[in-house]
Order: structure tokens, then C-alpha cells, then sequence
């Protein structure tokens, strides 16, 4: 990408990379409006990434560093159960699943509240509030950002309730099977 002539050149500085001067000669960031276009410079088609790949040496980003809510449902969809642990790394996983969506979505949230509270609408809408609006729409994906967060604590609680319904039982009856008491619980009142 070339940007005033010089390849990875910010706009703002206008020295070429071959010149030698160390102070800045004063070229300053424009205000005027541009409009940003998202490209993509990987050479790679959707459909050519090389499996497991993780993008280093050729200056683009993979298909795994673009999309991380694919590798994490897809590490999500390989666990299979074979045993207690099994099921405390799919909590996990989808914890960390629910997390970052909670993380993306209240960003983008707040993303599109700016946008939409600069927009300047149109003379015969009357001088309605555009930041009222903008609040109105960027909650619905607020609220999309609250249940993936709710996501993520309910394979917690998931978790949770194995461990209380299924795993303490059994270490229990192997305890008293061998002869242990079992752990102490709190009591009121007992001697």
C-alpha cells in the first residue's frame, strides 16, 4: 500500500524512507474528510488458507488471525466427552467464547453510537436528535453484547452444577467406600 508516494508511509509523514533527515519537516495530518476502504493484501482466496497456519513470515494476517470466533467454536466443536475434564475445558471454552463476544459486540456498539450521533440528517426531518437515535440503536446491540456475556456465565454455572451433581457424589461414596470421612460441612447448632 502506498500512501504519498512512499510504500507503508503514514499520510501525516512525508519523509521518504531513503532520506536521512532526523527531524520532521512539518507535514501535518489533513482534516479534510476522506472516505476509509477495508482491503484485504493477502494473496490467499477465502477458501486457500493452509490448515493450522498462524500468518507468520508473510506479512498478512490469516484466516485465524481475522476470524478468532472460528477458531474458538472450532475448538469448541472438537472436544469430545470422555471424562470430567472434558467438560470443564468445553466450559472454559465457552466462557472464553462468550467473553470476547461480549468484548467485540460492546465495542462495536459503542463504534456504531458515534457514528450514528455525527450524522446530520436530512432539512425536512426537523432537527431531530440523531445522538437519541443513535442511543436507541447501538442498545439493541448492547443488549446482543449482554447475552453473549450471559453465554459465557452459563456454561460457568454449567460447569458448576456437573461438578456439584455428578463429580462431589462420587468423590464422596469413594471416600466413604475407603473409609475416610467425608469433608465437614457447615452446621448451626450441632455438636
Amino acid at each position: 500500500m502506498t500512501t504519498n508516494g512512499f510504500p507503508n508511509q503514514s499520510p501525516w509523514n512525508a519523509t521518504p524512507p531513503g532520506s536521512n533527515s532526523g527531524s520532521s519537516t512539518g507535514r501535518t495530518r489533513h482534516s479534510h474528510k476522506e472516505k476509509t476502504y477495508n482491503v484485504n493484501f493477502s494473496a490467499k482466496g477465502p477458501g486457500d488458507s493452509a490448515g493450522g497456519s498462524s500468518g507468520g513470515g508473510d506479512g498478512g494476517a490469516s484466516a485465524a488471525d481475522r476470524h478468532q470466533g472460528d477458531r474458538l467454536i472450532h475448538a469448541i466443536e472438537r472436544i469430545e466427552f470422555r471424562s470430567d475434564k472434558d467438560i470443564l475445558a468445553l466450559a472454559k471454552a465457552i466462557n472464553h467464547l462468550g467473553r470476547e463476544l461480549y468484548l467485540i459486540l460492546g465495542m462495536r456498539a459503542e463504534e456504531l453510537n458515534g457514528v450514528l450521533s455525527q450524522y446530520r440528517g436530512k432539512w425536512y426531518t426537523f432537527g431531530t436528535q440523531s445522538r437519541i437515535k443513535a442511543r436507541l440503536v447501538s442498545a439493541h446491540l448492547k443488549v446482543s453484547a449482554e447475552a453473549a456475556k450471559a453465554l459465557g456465565v452459563g456454561a460457568l454455572k454449567m460447569a458448576h452444577a456437573f461438578d456439584r451433581h455428578f463429580v462431589k457424589p462420587e468423590q464422596e461414596a469413594k471416600q466413604q467406600r475407603n473409609g475416610k470421612k467425608a469433608r465437614p460441612t457447615f452446621t448451626i447448632g450441632e455438636d
